[in-house]
């Protein structure tokens, strides 16, 4: 199947290191705005309500029936973490809550965790989903970054940020800090698998990769950051 045509002319969805991937559709220039859009999905946030948003953005989704079928259309991205107890039982009461099915209620629940993207702008403060943003990866030395529009409220835009080679993966960094990328490979390898449940793979990070981290199973990754907290 191809990839859906997308209405940004510098970017397409294509496949690019195993998954489907933002890349530049043609030589872009420092500045340029790659995309804009609005997002399919979007619930508000109060202060400390950032570890539930995930859970918050669910809910509001299954409690619109035509949001909920927009969600549910569109090829987000599939990231799968283990369930922790709390989580399941989480399902549970949305799938009886909301008369779903438990099993694909899980999938639609990986699909709002790897493609949620926090947004901050004024007044508002929230968590949402722009599709075609949320198809450009993390990268620790990024080449573009988001920015809202000081018009439009919700409107998500993301900008170039140097240079880009036409058929380079779009990326971002997912923290929004410039601090973050400051950080050594440990620490920010340590948030991103904490956050994100991933490690980088950015060419700076396999440059400053510790020898035989990559190919460690889960637990003992996740041991390893222990060992060095």
């Amino acid at each position: 199947m191809s990839a859906p045509a997308i209405p940004f002319p510098l970017v397409r969805v294509a496949q690019w290191a195993g998954e489907k991937q933002l890349v530049a559709a043609q030589d872009v220039v420092s500045g340029a705005l790659l995309v804009g859009e609005y997002p399919i999905a979007f619930v508000d946030i109060r202060e400390g309500e950032d570890e539930i948003a995930p859970w918050l953005l669910l809910e509001s989704i299954l409690a619109s029936g035509p949001i909920y079928d927009r969600v549910s259309a569109e090829d987000l991205k599939l990231t799968k973490w283990p369930l922790s107890p709390e989580d399941e039982a989480n399902i549970e009461r949305l799938a009886r809550t909301y008369k779903r099915n438990a099993r694909k209620l899980v999938q639609l629940y990986h699909r709002v965790a790897a493609n949620n993207i926090r947004y901050v702008r004024g007044d508002v403060i929230g968590f949402g989903i722009w599709p075609t943003i949320s198809r450009s990866n993390h990268s620790c030395d990024p080449n573009a970054r988001p920015a809202g529009s000081a018009k439009v409220e919700l409107a998500e835009l993301l900008i170039a940020t140097r240079e880009i080679p036409a058929g380079t993966a779009i990326c971002w960094n997912y923290f929004s800090d410039p601090a973050f990328l400051a950080l050594d490979w440990f620490e920010r390898n340590a948030r991103l698998h904490r956050d994100f449940q991933f490690l980088c793979r950015c060419p700076r990070c396999e440059s400053e990769r510790p020898p035989g981290i990559a190919g460690l199973p889960r637990a003992q990754l996740l041991a390893y950051f222990s060992s060095r907290k």
